[in-house]
C-alpha cells in the first residue's frame, strides 16, 4: 500500500496539468485551501469549458508545503543568533506559538505578508493602563492564540468566498471555546485562557461565546477585542478586500460602546 501511495505521489509530479484535488494532495493541504490560494493569486490557474480550475504543474509553488518548517527553522536560528546563550522562557514560548499560528494561516489559505499588529496594539494599551509585566506577557500570549480554535472549523467555512449561512456562523462562533480546550492542559497558558475564550464578547452583552457584559469581560479580552478586530479589518479575506486604516478606525469608533469598551477604544485611538 505504501508503494502505491508513493507511486501515485510521484505520478502527480510528472503531470503537466493538475486538478485542485491533485494540487491539494501534492501540497498536503485541503482543496479549499488551494481554491483560496487561487482566489488570492498565490497559484495561477485557468478554467476548463465546464468551469473547473486547472493548474499547470510548472506554476505550482514548489516550497509552499515546507513553509511551516522553514518558519520554525528561520525563527529558531534568528532567536539563537540574537540571544546567544541567554534563554528567555517567554521568548521561547512566543517563538513556538508564532510557528503554530503560521501553520494555521497556511491551512486557512489566508497567510498574509502584513504583520499581525494585535500584540503590539494590545501591549501599548496595556502600557497606558499601567498593567504589570506578567499581565502583559499573558496578553501577548493570548493575542497569538486568540484564533487557534479555527483549526477545529472546516476549511469550507473558513475559506467561503460568500456570506456565511446562520448555521455556518454558529460553527464559527465555537472557535473561542475550541481554542480554550486546546490550551487547557498547558500550564503556562493558564492565565491566558479566559482572554482567549472571551475576546469576541461585546461590551453590551451581545457577543459570544457566553454573552458577558461590561466589566464581567476580562480586561485583557476587552483589549484583544479592539486590537484583534483592527487587525482583521486590515487583512484580506476570501469574501472581501482589506479595509484601509482610516476605514478600520471609523468602524471601531462607530462600534465603541456597543462592541468595544469605550475607555479602551479611546486609548486605542490615541495610539493609532
Amino acid at each position: 500500500m505504501k508503494n502505491n501511495n508513493k507511486n501515485n505521489h510521484t505520478a502527480l509530479y510528472k503531470k503537466s496539468i493538475l486538478t485542485t484535488k491533485e494540487a491539494a494532495k501534492l501540497l498536503k493541504v485541503g482543496v479549499q485551501t488551494i481554491k483560496n490560494y487561487i482566489y488570492q493569486g498565490k497559484i495561477k490557474s485557468f478554467k476548463t469549458p465546464g468551469g473547473h480550475h486547472r493548474i499547470l504543474r510548472s506554476d505550482m509553488p514548489r516550497q509552499l508545503e515546507s513553509t511551516f518548517l522553514e518558519e520554525i527553522k528561520n525563527g529558531t536560528q534568528e532567536f539563537i543568533k540574537t540571544n546567544g546563550d541567554r534563554v528567555d522562557t517567554h521568548e521561547t514560548y512566543l517563538l513556538v506559538l508564532k510557528a503554530l499560528v503560521k501553520a494555521l494561516e497556511i491551512r486557512e489559505g489566508c497567510e498574509s505578508d502584513q504583520p499581525d499588529f494585535t500584540a503590539r496594539y494590545s501591549l501599548e494599551i496595556a502600557q497606558r493602563l499601567n498593567m504589570d509585566e506578567d499581565e502583559k506577557k499573558t496578553l501577548e500570549l493570548a493575542s497569538l492564540l486568540r484564533d487557534i480554535g479555527k483549526i477545529g472549523v472546516s476549511e469550507q467555512i473558513l475559506g467561503k468566498p460568500g456570506e456565511l449561512t446562520e448555521q455556518e456562523y454558529m460553527v464559527i462562533k465555537e472557535h473561542p471555546k475550541i481554542a480554550e480546550r486546546i490550551v487547557s492542559d498547558i500550564k503556562f497558558l493558564e492565565d491566558a485562557r479566559p482572554l482567549i475564550r472571551h475576546h469576541h464578547e461585546w461590551i453590551d452583552g451581545t457577543g459570544y461565546p457566553d454573552g458577558l457584559k461590561g466589566e464581567k469581560i476580562p480586561l485583557g479580552a476587552r483589549i484583544l477585542a479592539i486590537a484583534g478586530v483592527f487587525q482583521a479589518l486590515l487583512s484580506e479575506r476570501p469574501y472581501r478586500k482589506a479595509y484601509s486604516k482610516q476605514e478600520a478606525i471609523r468602524i471601531i469608533r462607530e462600534n465603541s460602546g456597543s462592541q468595544f469598551d469605550p475607555k479602551l477604544a479611546n486609548l486605542f485611538f490615541e495610539i493609532v
